[in-house]
């Protein structure tokens, strides 16, 4: 009699939800991870229904079986498994299924302690085929003063390819699985303020103490669950997108995005919906270090290095020379770069210990001093959008004409940084075409196109890089050939105004296949206000063919997020002399 009782009731649940049409459901589709008909989840274990992930209603009506009539309620049932289904089958149907004994789930709820919920964005890591984009994650805050005692959800591709080509195919095309995973906030502050010399963005985000738990009981039931991890959609920032739009369902974050997820647009997308309630910036070592260079003199910089060193004991410090506020700086930049050499592993542990306690022990007898003036660096809300039109008008030596051009993604030298990480380029597929009368002509198609001009400085001496591969005219008598050129050198200056010196060999294959080794020295200057000019001269001597020579110059100005305008002058000389100047406008979205 009790198990007839318990089937009809579950016939009746069952029969409720399609009257209701539950599994049509936004919220019903949300928990699924399904944009129409299909889940986006991979892993069989996240289904209850043999044929879950292809068909919602089935799934929808065996999870409210297992509710009704599963007598195991305890770690490891259905029941416990999935905590966001229960809540949410018991508020639509009018029911309870019963209080469980899910001793875990509970566990976690008293580890997590979830209050509020905090997006953060670290700044891209130019030299790190996965980060290039930087990278987005979500911050469980507790009641805690503390946030470095909160958890980090992130959600990443499991790899161990050390294979630069490997690691990008399988990550543009679906050959990694990618997984959620919760760390104490401190040790990913640790991996990409301290490791990586990333700056970090946290967006406090408005959601209620009842959305915060809606997103938990979720991130539960995502523990250990897999879904294959392409670079440019489903990747770590669209999945926080569904772990938002749960926790807020009348939110359309997913809905800002069409062919690609990017890092800095979904925090716009956060922005756009209203969620961002709070910011806050936390500067890596490398930003502070330099910030800590430009405030200290001559002296104060060899003091540091001496210290930092060990050829100056830090009882033995002459402090004489400098003033007091310096001589904080001193010990303050001291500490910080002893414990980035440890970090980058130029330091034993024992060794990084005892001198980073002098320091500090030395640096608190002098008492509260000025707090380090840090540069004012603008959040990746601001920076223009990452997809590019182009619409311009060119006039070349024989021919002036309409170019009109296309760039998926994402940001090069000649754009304004506001929002980007300075001297750092990232173009995937930009293609322009140009019209003259009634011809079309390919001017360029850049498949790749990568850069970092990272200045040396008195604590750092990084090398500046970029690359190219793609389609151009460049070569000889403005015929299409296909070139790959990888360059290095280095770079001095700052955010505002830097110039570089690059050595580029280059390989030409098609039409004018040629071998070259070249150098190019280069300045760009960015005025504020979202101004920003450059000026690159070059020279190349090719193997089979004529040297070439090259100087461009260009102007753009952002008038917004969505616009610039752009000025270019390009002179070469190698059979002949020609002048190209081109006038146009960019428009982002």
């Amino acid at each position: 009699m009790s198990l007839s009782i318990f089937a009809t009731t579950t016939d009746e649940l069952i029969a409720q939800a399609h009257t209701k049409h539950l599994s049509d459901t936004r919220y019903w589709h949300l928990l699924m991870h399904s944009p129409h008909r299909e889940s986006e989840i991979d892993d069989p274990a996240f289904f209850v229904a043999t044929n879950g992930k292809n068909d919602l209603s089935s799934e929808l009506d065996a999870t409210i079986q297992h509710f009704s009539q599963d007598l195991n309620q305890s770690d490891g049932s259905v029941f416990c498994r999935f905590p966001a289904r229960r809540v949410w089958l018991e508020k639509e149907l009018n029911t309870s299924f019963g209080e469980g004994e899910c001793t875990e789930y509970k566990a976690l709820l008293t580890k997590l302690d979830p209050q509020k919920v905090t997006l953060v964005f670290p700044s891209a890591h130019i030299n790190s085929p996965a980060s290039m984009f930087g990278h987005t994650f979500l911050r469980i805050d507790s009641s805690m003063e503390s946030k470095l005692m909160s958890y980090a959800i992130n959600y990443a591709a499991y790899t161990e390819d050390t294979n630069g080509l490997l690691f990008a195919y399988k990550g543009l095309f679906g050959g990694y699985y990618g997984f959620y995973s919760m760390l104490p906030y401190y040790e990913k502050l640790k991996e990409y303020r301290d490791s990586e010399s990333r700056d970090v963005w946290e967006y406090d985000l408005n959601l209620t103490h009842d959305e915060v738990m809606a997103m938990v009981r979720h991130i539960w039931e995502l523990q250990h669950i897999n879904s294959w991890y392409y670079f440019f959609d489903e990747n770590c920032s669209y999945h926080m997108l569904w772990l938002t739009e749960i926790a807020r369902p009348s939110v359309r974050l997913r809905d800002h995005f069409l062919y690609y997820v990017i890092p800095p647009e979904t925090v716009r997308a956060f922005e756009e919906e209203g969620l961002v309630a709070d910011k806050h910036f936390r500067p890596s070592k490398r930003t502070k270090l330099l910030a800590y260079e430009r405030q200290l003199s001559p002296r104060g910089i060899d003091a540091v290095r001496s210290l930092t060193n060990g050829k100056t004991a830090t009882n033995d410090f002459n402090r004489s020379t400098l003033s007091n506020q310096e001589h904080r700086f001193a010990l303050e930049a001291s500490a910080e770069l002893v414990e980035y050499n440890y970090i980058e592993g130029k330091m034993s542990k024992e060794v990084y210990a005892e001198r980073y306690h002098g320091l500090l022990m030395q640096r608190a007898a002098l008492g509260a001093g000025q707090e380090l003036p840090l540069p004012n660096k603008s959040n990746p809300d601001t920076a223009h959008h990452a997809a590019r039109v182009e619409i311009a008008q060119g006039w070349f030596e024989n021919r002036s004409p309409v170019l009109i051009g296309w760039r998926p993604a994402f940001h090069d030298l000649g754009e304004d940084d506001t929002g980007h990480l300075s001297g750092a380029q990232i173009e995937f597929l930009d293609t322009l075409i140009g019209m003259d009368r009634d011809k079309v002509s390919l001017e360029k198609l850049t498949v790749l196109s990568l850069a970092s001009v990272s200045p040396v400085s008195h604590f750092f001496k990084p090398f500046s890089w970029r690359m190219k591969s793609g389609w151009d005219r460049d070569y000889g008598d403005d015929q299409l050939s296909f070139v790959t050129r990888v360059g290095a050198g280095a770079a001095i200056g700052d955010d505002r105004v830097f110039g570089y010196l690059l050595s580029e060999p280059e390989v030409r294959l098609g039409f004018n296949a040629d071998i070259g080794i070249g150098f190019s020295a280069g300045a760009g200057l960015n005025w504020g206000n979202r101004m920003k000019s450059c000026i690159e001269a070059g020279h190349i001597v090719y193997l089979d063919g004529a040297d070439r020579s090259k100087i461009m110059i260009s102007h753009l100005w952002e008038y917004n997020a969505w616009g610039a305008l752009s000025l270019n002058y390009e002179a070469t000389n190698q059979y002949r002399h020609e002048d190209r100047y081109k006038v146009g406008v960019n428009l982002y979205f």
